[in-house]
């Protein structure tokens, strides 16, 4: 059973990821925009290789990619707030973060399940 704290800084964690797509701290890696790159490349291939197929073909591998997709979404999550946690450890740990009053009432709040 998943603690349920970690639960809710996920969701917090996540929400925060996807709200702000045009901050200035944005994170961008070459070689994700050069895997993009090919993946567009590929995308006109992709194409001709499906007109080719028989529909129960075509409905396998649309469920299938639709499946890498989904999957390779929910690593990303997964890594993104591995570091996360990650981060705050370790940050806490050399103690350039600590818990104030504020903290603290969110922490009691997270344990307590309130929702504010």
């Amino acid at each position: 059973m998943k603690n349920e704290i970690i639960e809710k800084l996920e969701l917090f964690l996540q929400n925060l990821r996807c709200e702000d797509a045009g901050r200035e701290t944005l994170v961008h890696l070459d070689s994700c925009q050069a895997e993009s790159k090919r993946l567009a490349e590929l995308e006109k291939e992709y194409r001709q290789v499906m007109s080719g197929l028989e529909n129960s073909s075509k409905t396998i591998m649309v469920s299938y990619t639709e499946q890498m997709q989904s999957k390779a979404f929910a690593e990303q999550q997964e890594a993104y707030l591995q570091g996360m946690i990650d981060a705050f450890q370790i940050l806490f740990g050399l103690g350039v973060l600590s818990a104030n009053e504020n903290v603290e009432k969110i922490i009691s709040k997270l344990k307590n399940g309130s929702p504010e």
